[in-house]
Formats: structure tokens, C-alpha cells, sequence
């Protein structure tokens, strides 16, 4: 009978530790349905908030011309569409990176990732900013180790990554400037830094630049507007590579973005 009593003293408590086992994890998993829903709301909100104006904007001129077709010169209706095109074209641009930012935030994102030439992958890649670079007079000065370095990524990824970064470092650099790009290969990891002579960020905003919708500038030197979901993208897409990214910045004087990637 006494150990009976033993055997049923420690099932009941097993069964009470299991209990609360699953109280912690239904805890947990009622907290990333909060914070999902959370995350869901604040991209409804940002997204009407910003689509609001562009969408009004073609909803407006659209129906000036049609109230007055006849009245247009070709001057005046070339520039109005272009208006037209502007709004449309940066509607659908914020509609896909909403797309992008939702896909990577998902718990089930997973990458395509396979071994990948980095040193082949990245000049690919500055080549296709040469153009925007020689228009603001910008030299692109790329330091890179002279072998092979192979890495396992997932190419769509990481080239959305670096577009971000090159991007940004053009647009916000100043003309007749460099751009320096380093890419050194660590015992465990490869770090490439990609830094600008441009306007720079404050010591203010420089820690919240990775959070998403967080906008330094609303409109870039090239009166683009930012809805500040570039970098949050990249750092996740970086995270999901086990890697790190950082930034640091001087107001004014520039800035300089690591990359770091763990090696195969």
C-alpha cells in the first residue's frame, strides 16, 4: 500500500510539472500570436497611411482629365500622366515591400540557400549600380580578396540585402564622392563594410535604423520617398544567414554598414 501510495504521489507529480509545462508554452505561444497581430495591424496601418496620398493623388488627376479631355495640351497631359505614373509606380513599389518585409517575418520563412561564389556574387552586383554611381560622379572602390570565397546563401536573398545597402549608400552620398567596399575573409566569418561620404545619420537615430517603418529622412536627397522598411528587411534576411549587420555613422560626414557572414 505504501509504496502504491509513493508510485501515485509521483505521477501526480509528473503530471502537475507537465501542467505547468504546457501553461509556460501556451504562455509563449499566445505571446507570438499577440505579437503577430501586433506586427499585422501596424503594416494595415502604415500601409493605408502611406497609400492614402499616392492613391489619391491618381484618383485626382485622372479625374481632372476626364472632366476636360478636350482642353489638354500635349504638354499638360504628358506632364499629368507622368504625375500618374510617379504615384502608381511608388504605390506598387511599397505594396511589394510589404510583401517582402510580411514573407520574412513569417515563422515559416525559409531560404533557398546553396553554395554560392560571395566575391562572384558581389561584383555582379556593383556592377549594376555603376550607372547610378557615374550619374552623381561617385567612384565605387571595391577591395576584395584575390581567391574564391564560398559561401552557403541564398542568392535572392543576400541580393536584396546589398541592393539595399549600395542603394542607400548612393543615394545619400554626395557627388564627386567614394564609396569603399571591404571584403575580408576571417577565420570563421566573411565581413564586407560598405562605407559612404554622405549626409550621414545622428547619434539620435542611428540606433532605431533597422526597426521597421523607422524613417530618418521622409524624402532621400533624390526626392524619393522611404517608408523605412529597407534595413529592417535586410537585418532580418541577415539573421535568417546567422549572420550580423551594424551600422555606424558621423552626422554629415558619412556612413559604414558590416555585413558579417559565417563561413561554410
Amino acid at each position: 500500500m505504501a509504496e502504491s501510495g509513493r508510485n501515485s504521489e509521483k505521477y501526480l507529480q509528473e503530471l502537475e510539472e507537465k501542467i505547468i509545462d504546457l501553461s509556460f508554452k501556451l504562455k509563449g505561444k499566445t505571446n507570438e500570436i499577440k505579437d503577430a497581430e501586433e506586427t499585422t495591424s501596424k503594416i494595415l496601418g502604415k500601409l493605408t497611411h502611406n497609400l492614402k496620398n499616392p492613391v489619391g493623388v491618381i484618383f485626382s488627376f485622372s479625374e481632372m482629365m476626364l472632366e476636360d479631355l478636350e482642353g489638354y495640351s500635349t504638354e499638360k497631359l504628358e506632364k499629368h500622366l507622368q504625375i500618374i505614373k510617379n504615384s502608381a509606380t511608388f504605390s506598387l513599389a511599397l505594396l511589394d515591400t510589404i510583401s517582402k518585409y510580411s514573407r520574412v517575418q513569417a515563422p515559416n520563412f525559409v531560404l533557398k540557400s546553396q553554395n554560392i561564389n560571395y566575391i562572384e556574387l558581389f561584383s555582379a552586383i556593383l556592377n549594376e549600380f555603376k550607372l547610378d554611381a557615374s550619374k552623381k560622379n561617385i567612384e565605387l572602390d571595391l577591395i576584395i580578396p584575390s581567391n574564391e570565397i564560398f559561401l552557403t546563401l541564398d542568392w535572392t536573398e543576400i541580393t536584396q540585402v546589398l541592393h539595399a545597402i549600395l542603394n542607400n549608400a548612393i543615394r545619400y552620398s554626395n557627388e564627386n564622392s567614394t564609396i569603399t567596399i571591404i571584403v575580408t575573409e576571417l577565420k570563421n566569418t566573411i565581413e564586407t563594410t560598405i562605407t559612404d561620404q554622405g549626409i550621414g545619420i545622428s547619434e539620435t537615430d542611428l540606433p532605431h535604423i533597422f526597426e521597421e517603418f523607422y524613417v530618418v529622412n521622409t524624402y532621400s536627397v533624390d526626392k524619393q520617398k522611404c517608408v523605412g522598411l529597407g534595413l529592417s528587411i535586410a537585418k532580418k534576411i541577415i539573421e535568417h544567414h546567422k549572420g550580423k549587420i551594424s551600422a555606424k555613422s558621423i552626422l554629415e560626414k558619412g556612413s559604414s554598414f558590416k555585413i558579417i557572414l559565417p563561413k561554410n
